[in-house]
C-alpha cells in the first residue's frame, strides 16, 4: 500500500508546482471559485464568502484522512501564483484500482497549456506511483474545452450519461472519459 506521504508529495513540471491543498490556500481558492466562469460546469455554486472556501478545503482534508480523495493546488513555478486545482476526486482501490480526476483553472490562464502540463504530472503520479489501472473523468455537457483537453490527452469518450447529477437547481448530463494504464504507457 502506498503511504500518504508518497501520495501527497509535491509534484513539479516545467512551469508548475502542484502542492497539496491546505488552509494556507483559502483566500486564493475563494478568489478562484468566486468567478462564475470558472464554476460554470462544476458541481458547486460560485462562492460568495471565504467560509465556503474553508469548507471545501476541510472537505478535501477530511477525504485525504480517509484516503479517498487527494487535491493539489496549481502554482506558477516562476512567481508562486495560484492558478487552480487538480486531483483525484475518488480513489477506489482493491479490485477496481481506479480514480476519477477533477481540475479547474483560473480563466486568465486558459488556453496556455497549463492544464495539459498539470494533468500530465497527475496522470504520471496516478499510474506510476499510485499504481492505478484506470483514471476517469466526468465532464458536464457543454464544457467543450474540457472534452478537448481530455481527448488531446488520449482519453476515450465512453458515453453520455443523461440526467446523471443534480446541481444548480437542475439535472445535468455528463460525458464519461477514461484512460487505462496500458494506454498511458503507450502514449506518454
Amino acid at each position: 500500500m502506498v503511504e500518504t506521504a508518497e501520495i501527497l508529495k509535491e509534484l513539479e513540471t516545467e512551469r508548475l508546482i502542484l502542492k497539496p491543498i491546505s488552509r494556507e490556500h483559502t483566500e486564493d481558492l475563494f478568489k478562484h471559485l468566486s468567478d462564475p466562469e470558472v464554476t460554470e460546469y462544476m458541481d458547486i455554486d460560485t462562492m460568495e464568502n471565504i467560509k465556503e472556501a474553508e469548507e471545501i478545503i476541510d472537505f478535501y482534508l477530511e477525504k485525504e484522512d480517509k484516503k479517498t480523495c487527494y487535491r493539489w493546488v496549481i502554482l506558477n513555478k516562476e512567481n508562486n501564483e495560484f492558478m487552480g486545482t487538480c486531483g483525484f476526486n475518488s480513489w477506489i482501490r482493491n479490485r477496481a484500482n481506479r480514480s476519477e480526476i477533477g481540475y479547474d483553472l483560473s480563466k486568465r490562464h486558459w488556453g496556455q497549456g497549463y492544464m495539459v502540463e498539470a494533468l500530465e504530472a497527475l496522470l504520471k503520479h496516478g499510474f506510476e506511483v499510485l499504481d492505478l489501472h484506470r483514471i476517469q473523468a466526468m465532464v458536464t455537457e457543454g464544457n467543450i474545452p474540457s472534452c478537448k483537453l481530455l481527448e488531446k490527452m488520449n482519453f476515450t469518450k465512453e458515453g453520455f450519461l443523461r440526467d446523471y447529477n443534480y446541481w444548480k437547481n437542475g439535472f445535468v448530463n455528463e460525458y464519461m472519459y477514461s484512460l487505462l494504464e496500458d494506454e498511458y504507457r503507450n502514449n506518454f
